[in-house]
């Protein structure tokens, strides 16, 4: 392209210059014609926009790092217990993320909670609570049975971004404090698209939640010692949609384990679980652990 030739042409002007050669072997080898060439770049050359903000090619790291420094404000080496307070304030972000979305992206349509229904995408009784070494957390106020459907990203509260650009200059614009949260609670995930459906959110696409499903924490499947998740990503195998998804050609495998449906908007509890327990997931069941789906989506 004629861009891509231009700046050939500019990086040849500015590698013979800076080269170590005196200004006899300059005149020998730098004619007329090379002269006009860099002179005539020079005047095509695109004028720096001052206009773009410092942070429009910034990586999700260079936000969270340069930009709002955000490790100073969320990482405490000794959390202080969550209080009452720190809860209000965290719905008040979700509130302003949520209504910021709906302004600015709205890729989904968004259910504005009311005081008989917050379209919270926990489908069961929870409670924001302090979680410890961890921070805060979400627990289960009421017993939850193994297979029940516990969260649905179907439920009217979550935002999707579907490039790194709107996403960049979403969190780039809101409050510091906001935004860290916001950069903590965004995952990006790669939907396995299924046979006749037309769903915006198949593919690779950022996902946030605008309510307390957000401050779900960590457990392991695997891992000695800590504790397990209870609630996992697809359908479980004894499940009425696993029973369906099996009538429509799904591979019954005999191992338990492995009959779980593809991570696609619901979680399921693994576990009977009791009130007052921690929900907690598997990150690796949505996202991948090295992160690099942040870079194929532009940021």
């Amino acid at each position: 392209t004629k861009l891509l030739s231009l700046i050939a042409v500019l990086a040849f002007c500015a590698a013979f210059f800076l080269e170590g050669i005196d200004a006899l072997e300059k005149a020998e080898k730098f004619d007329d014609a090379d002269a006009a060439e860099c002179a005539s770049a020079l005047d095509q050359a695109p004028e720096a926009n001052d206009d773009l903000p410092i942070w429009w090619d910034y990586s999700i790291d260079d936000l969270f790092e340069i930009l709002f420094n955000c490790g100073e404000i969320l990482y405490d080496v000794t959390p202080a217990p969550v209080t009452e307070k720190d809860i209000d304030k965290l719905q008040q972000q979700f509130d302003e993320i949520r209504n910021k979305y709906a302004k600015e992206v709205n890729l989904l349509p968004i259910q504005q909670p009311t005081p008989e229904n917050r379209f919270s995408t926990m489908v069961v009784p929870t409670e924001i609570k302090d979680a410890g070494i961890k921070g805060r957390g979400v627990f289960a106020t009421e017993r939850i049975e193994k297979g029940s459907l516990v969260m649905s990203l179907n439920a009217g509260n979550m935002g999707i971004f579907k490039d790194g650009e709107t996403w960049r200059s979403f969190a780039a614009t809101l409050p510091r404090e906001t935004a860290c949260n916001f950069m903590e609670w965004s995952w990006v995930q790669e939907i396995t698209p299924e046979k006749g459906n037309n769903d915006i959110r198949e593919g690779l696409t950022i996902f946030v939640a605008f309510d307390e499903s957000s401050l779900l924490n960590a457990g392991s499947w695997d891992w000695g010692g800590g504790e397990e998740a209870n609630i996992r990503c697809g359908t479980p195998f004894h499940s009425e949609q696993y029973s369906i998804n099996m009538n429509e050609g799904g591979d019954a495998n005999e191992n338990e384990e492995e009959k779980w449906g593809p991570c696609r908007f619901d979680y399921y509890a693994t576990r009977d679980i009791e009130a007052g327990e921690e929900l907690l997931l598997n990150y690796g069941d949505f996202e991948d652990e090295d992160q690099h789906q942040w870079t194929d989506i532009g940021l």
